[in-house]
């Protein structure tokens, strides 16, 4: 079987590029790193890292085997909080987090209810953020951490990123009863490589408006703003509206459609959106990043990202 802390020491590695920042946060020194992932890659017989001077870089192996790893690890430690001493990983504590609206809506569900399935004594309390939570009195109405999102920023320092759990991408959507825009939608022939007419946002028809969640309205170039029609900050609003419609496109969060598109009640629009991007974080409090718990719960957190992600690509 393969050694748990291999496992860590090889996503320490893989999410800091060095060996010696990975023995820095792992606490071990950099011949001890370099062994791991040297026993790690005979076992396998793959060749995990390029090693460049001061840096290194997942082989496309090594991309393929994150992955597992991170699955391996999870149950690792999943199965170490429910079956090791002390047991259970909230002493019966509900974990409370504090969520925008759209975190609380379409991010955070998915994720609970795997985080549920596995450790079915956890439970939580999940509460509007409001910016007031943070140095209340009442510490038992501070929340164990926060979950929100934000445009994503060109540059990010260490701090953030240590807090950045995935990103939440656009998706360009339309009912089934637009005819000007359904020959365009993604089919389940389509690849990445695929080209359609309406290969752009701006190529989609002119007959066609735009029904924009309001956070994308900073992304707004000149041209696309004289063709929204709706602007709300209410997805299920925006949602409603393109359903009923045979003229509007929605512009909407990609986590918010997941279920329409695996429907069919909304198709998705083979458009690329890469400036719509909002970075979604978890910001704990210092005492509860240190639990096992906040580990799960970003774990559960990403993978969750990830297979939304991919099964919307899918599609």
């Amino acid at each position: 079987m393969l050694e748990d802390f291999r496992l860590k020491t090889f996503l320490a590695v893989a999410s800091c590029g060095s060996f010696t920042q990975a023995a820095k946060t792992l606490g071990i020194s950099q011949p001890a790193v370099s062994q791991s992932i040297g026993s790690l890659e005979k076992e396998l017989g793959l060749t995990l890292f390029d090693r460049k001077r001061g840096e290194v870089q997942l082989t496309s192996a090594g991309l393929a085997f994150r992955d597992y790893a991170q699955q391996i690890v999870y149950w690792y430690d999943a199965a170490a909080s429910m079956f090791a001493p002390g047991g259970r990983l909230t002493g019966g504590r509900p974990i409370r987090i504090a969520a925008d609206a759209v975190s609380a809506s379409y991010i955070l569900p998915p994720a609970l209810a795997v985080l549920h399935a596995a450790h079915p004594d956890i439970s939580f309390d999940v509460v509007p953020l409001t910016g007031t939570e943070e140095g209340s009195l009442l510490s038992d109405k501070v929340p164990d951490a926060e979950l929100s999102v934000c445009p994503s920023p060109e540059t990010m320092d260490f701090e953030g990123e240590s807090k950045l759990v995935g990103v939440m991408e656009a998706a360009v959507v339309s009912s089934t009863g637009n005819r000007s825009v359904a020959g365009a939608a993604v089919s389940q022939e389509d690849t990445p490589d695929s080209s359609k007419p309406f290969s752009t946002i701006a190529g989609i028809h002119v007959s066609n408006r735009f029904a924009l969640w309001s956070g994308y309205v900073p992304f707004l170039t000149q041209d696309l703003v004289p063709r929204v029609a709706v602007c709300s900050p209410s997805i299920e609003t925006l949602k409603s509206m393109v359903l009923d419609s045979t003229d509007l496109v929605g512009i909407v969060p990609r986590c918010a459609v997941r279920r329409e598109l695996a429907s069919g009640s909304l198709l998705l629009m083979p458009v690329s959106l890469p400036e719509f991007v909002y970075d979604i974080h978890l910001n704990p409090l210092p005492g509860f990043a240190g639990k096992r718990v906040y580990q799960t719960l970003v774990s559960a957190l990403t993978d969750s990202l990830k297979r939304v992600s991919a099964s919307v690509t899918a599609r």
